[in-house]
C-alpha cells in the first residue's frame, strides 16, 4: 500500500539490527553541488522492529507531531533547561538545596526523560541513603522537573507524584543518641558545683 505524499515513510535498514526498520519523514529540499541535482531532507521519527510498528510509529507522529529534539533530552538536559528558569527567581538557599538533590541524581544524568520509570527515581530515594527532608527534597526536584517537562512537551506522563518516601520518615543517618543523665546523677553533680576539679 502506498502512503499518502509528505505523510513520511518506513524503511528497512541492511544489515542484522535489533530495530531495522528506519521511520523517517521529508522536511524539505535542498541542491547538492556534488551531485548536482535537488536531494530531499528527512528527519528519523524512530526505529522499529517490524514495518507494523514502524508504521505505527509514523501514524502516531503525524496524529500528534512532537519535538524530536525533546524527545532525545536526558535528565541532565531537562535539569540545565529547567534550572535556567528556575534559579533565577528562587533564593540562593533553595537554589542550594536543588543542586544538592540534584546530585543525588546521578544515576538518572545521561537517561532520557520521555523513557523514565517509577522505578529509575524510586531507586534514587531508596540507594541514596540520605535522611528524610533530603529525601523530601528530591522529590520536589522531580516534581519541578516532570511539571516542566510536561508543559514543554518532553514527556507525556508525570511519575514523581508516584515516588513514595515516607517509609523513611524515621531516617536520620546523621542522628545522635544521647544517654541522659538520670535524677541522682545530676544530684551528684549539683553536690559537686563548688569543687573546682
Amino acid at each position: 500500500m502506498k502512503l499518502p505524499n509528505g505523510y513520511g515513510s518506513v524503511t528497512k535498514l541492511s544489515g542484522k539490527r535489533r530495530n531495522p526498520y528506519a521511520v523517517k519523514k521529508s522536511v524539505g529540499w535542498h541542491y547538492d553541488k556534488a551531485k548536482d541535482k535537488q536531494v530531499r531532507d528527512y528527519i528519523i521519527i524512530g526505529y522499529a522492529p517490524t514495518k507494523a510498528e514502524g508504521l505505527q510509529m509514523l501514524a502516531d507522529y503525524n496524529k500528534n507531531p512532537f519535538d524530536l529534539k525533546a524527545a532525545k533530552m536526558t535528565f541532565s538536559d531537562v535539569y540545565k533547561e529547567w534550572s535556567k528558569r528556575k534559579y533565577a527567581s528562587v533564593s540562593e538557599s533553595n537554589v542550594k538545596g536543588y543542586i544538592a538533590s540534584y546530585k543525588a541524581c546521578s544515576s538518572l544524568y545521561y537517561k532520557v526523560f520521555k523513557d523514565l520509570k517509577l522505578v529509575d527515581l524510586q531507586e534514587v530515594i531508596d540507594t541514596c541513603g540520605k535522611n528524610f527532608p533530603t529525601l523530601k527534597k528530591i522529590k520536589v526536584l522531580f516534581n519541578q522537573l516532570y511539571d516542566f517537562a510536561l508543559k514543554n512537551d518532553i514527556c507525556n506522563k508525570d511519575y514523581s507524584s508516584f515516588v513514595d518516601i515516607l517509609q523513611y520518615k524515621d531516617r536520620n543517618p546523621n542522628k545522635y543518641d544521647r544517654n541522659k543523665f538520670d535524677k541522682e546523677e545530676i544530684t551528684r553533680i549539683w553536690e559537686q558545683k563548688e569543687d573546682k576539679y
